[in-house]
């Protein structure tokens, strides 16, 4: 199921966490490398283009690489573009700064993997960006799923977000390139 209504853009950012809401608690801090980028907290995040891009693992993995990441703007065109992926979930972690770690394998080659990340909706990039409902949406989904017991072991699952160039450093399914869906914006178990 998909998480807003709308299949063509960034959901807008929600209040949601002020006090009485039944939104996140927000104001953790969390990441650090390139974090308000992750979070879509930048900026830039102005610039991300509203149409969504079907790309497959393989094509996602084939991107150069740029030569240089600013550690608060976006790489033209792979981090203003959001990307839909169909492909095998293989892993699924929390990481330390809270974002949960995901593990996309191509679908005819399972060695061709990248990550997509959900951001922890209680870190402040997450808070600052407005769409820690949406994140918290997104994770809920996931563990809906794959706490079900019709969950497959490595289900296939669609995810859109937006690309993002991280720094290479040894990451469990990393691609070459270092490109990830991040932040993960919607997801589906086809």
């Amino acid at each position: 199921m998909w998480l807003d209504a709308s299949d063509n853009d960034i959901p807008s950012p929600t209040a949601g966490t002020a006090a009485g809401s039944t939104g996140p608690v927000c104001g953790v801090h969390c990441g650090t490398e390139r974090w308000e980028v992750k979070t879509l907290s930048d900026p830039d995040t102005g610039r991300i283009h509203g149409d969504t891009v079907d790309a497959s693992v393989e094509d996602l993995v084939a991107l150069e690489r740029p030569n240089q990441l600013s550690a608060s703007g976006r790489a033209d065109p792979v981090e203003v573009t959001i990307y839909r992926v169909k492909a095998r979930l293989v892993w699924f972690v929390g990481e330390k700064d809270g974002d949960y770690h995901l593990v996309l394998a191509s679908l005819p080659d399972p060695a061709i993997q990248m990550i997509a990340e959900v951001p922890n909706p209680g870190c402040t990039g997450s808070c600052a960006s407005g769409r820690s409902e949406l994140y918290a949406r997104v994770r809920q989904t996931l563990m809906d799923h794959l706490d079900s017991p019709q969950s497959e072991a490595a289900p296939v699952v669609r995810v859109t977000g937006v690309g993002f160039f991280d720094y290479l450093h040894g990451q469990r399914g990393v691609a070459p390139n270092g490109i990830e869906l991040h932040p993960v914006i919607k997801v589906e178990f086809p």
